[in-house]
């Protein structure tokens, strides 16, 4: 009776591998492809870009926390009311997206 429970299992194991993909696969894959794409670019142009958005990002970021929740309210009282909207959730989407933390 084990035998038959451990057959039926492994065949249902095995043919959920098959529907699900493989995160290893895709990682590997992904990674191949980064580095293919960074290789054959001029040194100035694929990776300066990518740095670039991320510190303006990262600036971005400081900003709407530090910058804008608590320097500006407690130096400059009145100007909170002047600002723009906050883009918090748009900068947390691209920078998390970026780092491989997003959706």
């Amino acid at each position: 009776m084990w035998a038959l429970l451990g057959n039926l299992l492994g065949g249902i194991t095995g043919a959920v591998g098959k529907i699900l993909p493989d995160r290893n696969r895709q990682n590997d894959a992904q990674s191949r492809i980064n580095e293919a794409e960074v290789g054959g670019a001029p040194a100035s142009m694929l990776r300066l870009w990518r740095s670039f958005l991320g510190w303006m990002l990262s600036l971005l970021f400081c900003w709407e926390v530090a910058g804008r929740l608590i320097i500006i309210p407690l130096l400059f009282p009145g100007w909170s009311d002047h600002l723009p909207p906050s883009a918090l959730n748009q900068i947390m989407t691209l920078l998390l997206g970026m780092l491989g933390l997003g959706f």
